[in-house]
């Protein structure tokens, strides 16, 4: 069973990867690129209530586990910690040299969208996917995409 230690299915999946990560190692180098995925870590951390979860899955990706927010809440919380990223400055505290803007693209599911943990997981990882190719630096739900699967696993409290 997927839950978590308060017995709450979870409810929704964020996935995070910041954009044109490649190009900002290229560039200043992989200790400035480790610096920015670190100020990135930090404002997904205080940016979330002490209810959610927040990992770096691997490389400049990120997943948010939501609980108790409906769709457009989970929504917003993305938007709100997107245009965040995007409206920090990222300079040397040392040469004050500035890196320009820094800004990651989201995908969300629903686990109401979802089959199982896998699926939710697939399916917030495509959301994210669209949100690269459309241009980056924005949020898409798994819902507003066409030939989404149906809803089969809901969400409970446990009494």
């Amino acid at each position: 069973i997927y839950t978590s230690n308060k017995g709450i299915l979870f409810n929704a999946l964020i996935l995070a990867d910041i954009d044109r990560f490649k190009d900002i190692n290229d560039r200043y180098g992989h200790p400035v690129g480790d610096k920015i995925i670190q100020i990135i870590a930090e404002i997904f951390q205080t940016s979330i209530r002490g209810d959610m979860f927040v990992a770096r899955t691997g490389g400049e990706e990120f997943a948010l586990i939501i609980e108790g927010a409906s769709e457009d809440a989970t929504y917003e919380i993305a938007e709100r910690i997107r245009a965040l990223i995007e409206q920090t400055p990222f300079t040397s505290s040392q040469t004050g040299m500035n890196y320009g803007t820094v800004t990651v693209s989201m995908g969300i599911c629903m686990a109401s969208e979802a089959e199982g943990p896998e699926d939710l997981y697939t399916k917030a990882d495509r959301a994210l996917y669209r949100s690269k190719v459309s241009g980056r630096n924005r949020v898409t739900k798994h819902s507003t995409m066409a030939g989404r699967a149906g809803k089969s696993w809901l969400l409970y409290k446990k009494d």
